[in-house]
């Protein structure tokens, strides 16, 4: 069997900037460190950072399952087929058991794309039941409260042709920087574009805002929109009983600041690399952020040494 060798091209997100300010070891590890683990002859270690890379702690797991369910409900009622609430709970449930089930079985590797294994399982966490309960009944939550918005009334009354994007996966080119993000819905509203971002955690609205203000820069430029002609939404779906939506209008010095603090990032993240052309990274030139952070940190077992053979 030939396994095909990939270049690591050096891009950006905006969750590549997070986890680099988050701490640069664990940014190492997952942009460099794992990379050629997929092939049987790379060394053990590599592999087993590429192991580590593709398990998922449970809150993040839930965000991707209730967008991943939100996709399909607007992705069906788009081809004209509406699915119920009743409907897309049992897809939760059923998903929820699957992966929780998947996660753990002991043949788990890491290298089957469509496995799955919960951080607190691989560190001898656990999940107790209640604590799933717990987090169904919050991917419950959110789901409801998105079926009862009036952001998907907005959106089921707005012609499917006005539709821009739907959770696809994309990117531009930045100064010479290939730049990617997943807006989860856009459409156009008379001569104005409305972009949406779904959250299924807590509120950091800062952090938010740069992330809608980069999908507003990705609209301005791509479609040739006027900065002041689009507004961004934020819809927190867990909190309360019926959510929160929080908004603002662009214009043109936020995206001006966004083209700056991009641009800031980018440099800091090269200043870190041993060869920028070639893109190539060494572990000792990645600071550890050591504190409560490494409890968490899916790298653990590689950054501490605490792999048992």
């Amino acid at each position: 069997m030939i396994c095909m060798v990939f270049k690591n091209e050096f891009s950006w997100s905006k969750s590549r900037d997070g986890l680099f300010k988050e701490c640069k070891r664990k940014y190492y590890f997952n942009h460099y460190g794992f990379w050629n683990g997929w092939m049987s002859s790379e060394e053990e270690r590599v592999k087993r950072i590429y192991y580590l890379k593709k398990l998922s702690g449970k809150e993040v797991w839930l965000g991707s399952v209730v967008h991943e369910i939100i996709e399909y409900i607007l992705k069906r009622f788009r081809a004209g087929r509406e699915v119920s609430l009743s409907h897309a709970l049992v897809i939760l449930k059923r998903r929820m058991e699957s992966d929780f089930e998947m996660s753990k079985l002991k043949e788990y590797t890491g290298f089957m794309s469509k496995a799955h294994k919960f951080f607190e399982d691989e560190y001898s966490i656990g999940i107790s039941d209640e604590v799933k309960k717990g987090l169904f009944d919050k991917g419950e939550r959110c789901l409801k409260n998105f079926y009862n918005s009036d952001i998907f009334m907005e959106i089921r009354r707005t012609p499917v042709e006005d539709w821009i994007t739907l959770e696809d996966f994309l990117s531009f080119d930045f100064e010479g920087t290939r730049v990617y993000l997943s807006i989860d819905f856009a459409m156009r509203v008379g001569d104005r574009v409305v972009l949406y971002d779904w959250k299924t955690g807590g509120e950091r609205q800062s952090d938010y805002e740069l992330q809608l203000s980069l999908y507003a820069l990705y609209v301005a430029e791509k479609l040739g929109i006027q900065p002041q002609k689009i507004t961004a939404k934020m819809f927190y779906l867990a909190l309360g009983a019926e959510g929160k939506v929080d908004s603002f209008e662009v214009d043109s010095e936020r995206l001006e600041e966004t083209r700056a603090y991009l641009r800031a990032s980018v440099l800091e993240m090269k200043g870190q690399l041993q060869d920028v052309e070639g893109n190539e990274a060494v572990e000792e030139d990645f600071e550890k952020r050591e504190g409560f952070w490494c409890s968490r940190c899916l790298f653990r077992k590689a950054c501490l040494g605490e792999w048992k053979e």
